[in-house]
């Protein structure tokens, strides 16, 4: 066999091992996965996590991600009021774990310290046109995603307030 043949086999199996080798623990390189999920097929263990915190929800929608080699179903619906509402929903190795509780609110009903820092850093003015609400389960922090024009997608600025604390800028997007 020819050395240009060896050495073309050679470095295609090198290809398809190193494609092959992703691990458990290595991070998703690839873009968000968001597979919508029919609500008659959501994982009991993920509509009982959700009815055990919120038993009057109803759902309406439930989007299965993956992000950084985690995995999260965002569980939208409505309480009895009509608020609008989304559950993050982590997979863990010991279950399903409520991670977030979102919702859109005004930029009006932010916190002044988060407004007072967010305006600070906003030196180019950009137009604020959405900001999400995310309450972190099991705790006292709440994050704010504030989203410009031009951007829905990815907040611009995250801020975060937990307990009396003065409320901080987040260099880095949160996690969840």
């Amino acid at each position: 066999m020819p050395t240009l043949s060896k050495n073309l086999i050679v470095v295609s199996l090198f290809a398809s091992v190193i494609n092959g080798c992703s691990g458990a623990g290595a991070p998703d390189t690839q873009a968000d996965n968001n597979v919508e999920i029919p609500l008659n097929e959501v994982p009991q263990n993920i509509s009982d996590v959700v009815s055990a915190m919120s038993p009057d929800f109803e759902m309406a929608e439930v989007v299965k991600k993956r992000r950084d080699g985690r995995t999260y179903f965002d569980v939208e619906g409505e309480l009895p009021n009509g608020d609008e509402i989304e559950f993050d929903v982590l997979m863990t190795d010991a279950g399903p774990k409520i991670v977030e509780i979102q919702r859109d609110i005004a930029w009006t009903t932010v916190p002044v310290s988060a407004r007072n820092i967010v305006d600070a850093a906003n030196t180019d003015k950009q137009k604020i046109t959405r900001v999400i609400e995310s309450k972190q389960a099991g705790t006292d922090m709440i994050i704010y995603e504030i989203f410009v024009e031009g951007h829905p997608s990815k907040p611009r600025f995250e801020a975060s307030i937990s307990g009396g604390a003065p409320a901080k800028l987040l260099e880095t997007p949160w996690k969840h």
